[in-house]
């Protein structure tokens, strides 16, 4: 799989190089600092450190990093590596662009950096032209390799998310179902979950928060349980939410998740290319509304997913994009009463010519 990784960078890189003509750019950024935006990075050179800079010149492309990373980096990418050594990156960086010619316009990613590096990037004396929505482009429709750690990612975390149930008991806290989830994911061979963010898991009156991180609260024996949840595989990651109880749920709990399995269903079937992602949306909430439970669905559909568990498109009903064949998207109709409890049901799409 690492070597199929590999031999989709040039492709990617050739295509960054056509998204920057038509912005008139000479030369594109793309820096990684303390992790932070390490996914672009890893996307166009395959090198996964926490601390780099990648340049992507109209004839060629370098990866800057410092020495803790030059062997990494050397067997992870075969763009030309620049030892950084003692040298502030802004000099380094200077330096190599000043040794090109015909370098006017530098694209970057405005999104993406902090004002101190923004401050370094109109130091270099360029012109600067913020490319953050090419640089989307290049990541939003994912190739066969991706597509395929994406379903993987998916795998694992299903697979592990039974596993955690099978040993489950009412007394554990929703911290301990949490890191557990994620132990059984690691034993599957998962890099780990999201990484900087906890699953969600919250139970009885609290699964009425969607966003609800898992506290020390005991789980209680009858409780709705809802998890959302995924796992990471070479950078890719899944997501996923399910709701759950111990013993026999009660009768509302059943209600609302048919509904939302019926709401789900209706999106799903709109999953096509060329369809407008606010039509998607329509069709999920439409069926909640119809029961009479439309102020319960607080959220939007969904959303792209791939090295972030957040990417575009966005399934909203304020949203303008249009999906499209290479999609990673999320599907995930809620309801939640508050001081009652909540329920969500989300799975994972990839959109094919022919649809999901």
């Amino acid at each position: 799989m690492k070597g199929l990784i590999r031999d989709r960078l040039g492709e990617r890189i050739d295509l960054l190089r056509r998204l920057m003509k038509s912005r008139g750019v000479d030369a594109a950024i793309a820096m990684a600092r303390d992790g932070y935006n390490w996914e672009t990075c890893y996307h166009l050179s395959g090198f996964r450190g926490s601390s780099c800079a990648l340049v992507v010149f109209r004839d060629d492309a370098i990866l800057v990093t410092d020495r803790r990373y030059l062997e990494q980096a050397s067997g992870q990418t075969d763009l030309t590596v620049v030892d950084q050594g003692v040298t502030p990156m802004m000099e380094v960086l200077e330096k190599e662009i000043s040794s090109r010619s015909g370098v006017g316009a530098l694209g970057f990613q405005a999104r993406r950096v902090t004002c101190d590096v923004f401050g370094g990037l109109k130091g270099l004396g360029r012109e600067l032209v913020d490319i953050s929505a090419e640089f989307s482009i290049l990541r939003r429709r994912k190739d066969p390799v991706e597509a395929k750690s994406i379903q993987e990612a998916a795998s694992i975390a299903s697979s592990a998310f039974i596993d955690t149930l099978s040993i489950f008991s009412n007394g554990m806290s929703e911290r301990e179902l949490a890191a557990r989830l994620e132990y059984e994911m690691r034993l599957k061979g998962a890099e780990g979950g999201w990484g900087g963010q906890d699953f969600i898991v919250a139970s009885g009156p609290r699964s009425a928060l969607p966003h609800g991180r898992p506290e020390d609260r005991a789980i209680r024996p009858g409780e709705n349980v809802l998890v959302d949840f995924g796992a990471r595989h070479m950078g890719y990651v899944s997501d996923i939410t399910r709701t759950f109880s111990q013993e026999a749920p009660e009768k509302w709990v059943l209600e609302a998740h048919e509904l939302l399995s019926q709401a789900q269903s209706a999106a799903i079937a709109l999953l096509e290319p060329g369809r407008p992602a606010s039509e998607v949306d329509a069709a999920a909430r439409g069926v909640i509304e119809k029961a009479g439970f439309g102020d319960l669905f607080i959220h939007s559909l969904g959303h792209g997913i791939g090295l972030e568990l957040h990417e575009a498109p966005t399934l909203s009903p304020r949203s303008d994009d249009v999906m499209a064949v290479g999609d990673v998207v999320t599907v995930e109709p809620g309801i939640y009463f508050p001081g009652k409890g909540g329920l969500r049901l989300e799975d994972d799409h990839f959109i094919s010519p022919e649809g999901t």
